[in-house]
């Protein structure tokens, strides 16, 4: 009889530690599932920030423009596998084919790059395809010639309308053809503004008059059949906008404007006028993670920046975007480094671009 109770208190005793150990399970996986979303919660970034310097010559006035997937204070290193080439055959079938060719200048290039191969057509369109395409129609050089990719004239041609189609749906034509051509629409962030013929032939003259153009150059008339949207495409890798390699050159190119998205194409009534793709790269994840500094701690290096310049000068932080920076190296291999962008305007007139390591906290410096 007392075997048998002490085998039963035996079970007794197993079931109430394995019942401890399945609560204690549940217990600790509540924790950590907690402990992470508070990790998230007490490194997420800013969705806005405003700050005053002591001195009152440095202002913070910006919304942060950063990937909603970036959460914590890290993310994945990327790797630059090269540039990402744009399929030739397709190219020039879409581009080139049935056309008669009156010049093909050969083009020296450099052992580790695509061969170029340039077209110029009798009816004066124009073909060039290397790791990218520009292709440009005979209508294009009087789109170009008043600057309708120019950031300053964006404004006045966003106040106006064209009816021919909306600007989704040519932004949509666009990516089949981007598709097409070997690359993947998903790749990129698409934006466009509507070019109306009028307001264009107010801009011819306005040029002419400035002397920015020649009477040579005039478009002999403008009509409906003109109006046309100039669509561009930054692209993405893990849903952060990439900053290519022509940005960092200079401090001049460095900004965050239509005319340096490596993706340009003007679509009118007829079709593609323009089209050109550059600086697009082949992305692969790296196995480090690269642990990102807090905001208020870049913030601080700009700051301090600006407060160090001995003038009498007021500056305003109006952009803040989180970028995932490619370039060259000193072996000029790929690379790629997440940074800052800020954008700061100066006495309410001239505006900068400053760049910041968003591991080391330091600026990169630009010619």
């Amino acid at each position: 009889m007392m075997k048998k109770i002490s085998g039963f208190c035996l079970i007794l005793c197993i079931c109430s530690v394995l019942t401890g150990c399945n609560k204690n399970a549940a217990e600790v996986k509540e924790k950590t599932e907690e402990e992470i979303v508070s990790m998230e919660e007490e490194y997420s970034f800013p969705k806005k920030y405003e700050k005053t310097s002591d001195s009152g010559k440095v202002k913070f006035n910006c919304k942060l423009e950063i990937s909603e997937n970036i959460k914590g204070q890290s993310i994945a290193a990327a790797d630059v596998k090269g540039l990402y080439c744009c399929d030739r055959e397709k190219a020039w079938s879409m581009f080139g084919e049935g056309k008669e060719v009156i010049e093909k200048p050969e083009i020296p290039v450099d052992e580790e790059r695509a061969p170029e191969d340039y077209y110029l057509f009798a009816n004066d369109e124009s073909l060039d395809i290397n790791e990218g395409i520009a292709y440009g129609s005979s209508n294009s050089k009087y789109y170009l010639n008043i600057g309708v990719t120019n950031p300053d004239n964006q404004a006045v041609f966003e106040e106006t309308e064209v009816s021919f189609k909306s600007g989704e749906e040519c932004i949509t034509e666009l990516k089949k053809i981007i598709d097409e051509l070997g690359y993947n629409q998903e790749d990129f962030i698409f934006a466009c503004y509507p070019l109306s013929f009028q307001t264009m032939k107010n801009m011819e003259e306005q040029y002419l008059q400035e002397d920015y153009l020649t009477e040579e150059k005039r478009k002999e008339s403008w009509s409906q059949e003109d109006d046309a949207y100039f669509i561009y495409a930054y692209q993405k890798y893990e849903d952060i906008p990439v900053f290519h390699e022509m940005m960092s050159i200079a401090r001049s190119m460095a900004y965050d404007t239509p005319d340096n998205a490596p993706v340009q194409a003007i679509y009118s009534t007829r079709g593609i006028e323009y089209l050109n793709i550059s600086g697009v790269y082949e992305f692969e994840k790296g196995e480090q993670q690269i642990s990102l500094k807090p905001f208020e701690d870049i913030a601080a290096m700009v700051e301090e920046k600006f407060e160090n310049i001995l003038n009498d000068a007021d500056y305003e932080v109006t952009r803040a975007k989180f970028y995932e920076r490619v370039y060259l190296d000193e072996k000029q291999k790929y690379k790629a480094d997440p940074i800052w962008y800020f954008e700061v305007v100066e006495n309410n007139i001239s505006k900068s671009v400053t760049l910041i390591n968003a591991e080391t906290g330091k600026e990169i410096f630009l010619q």
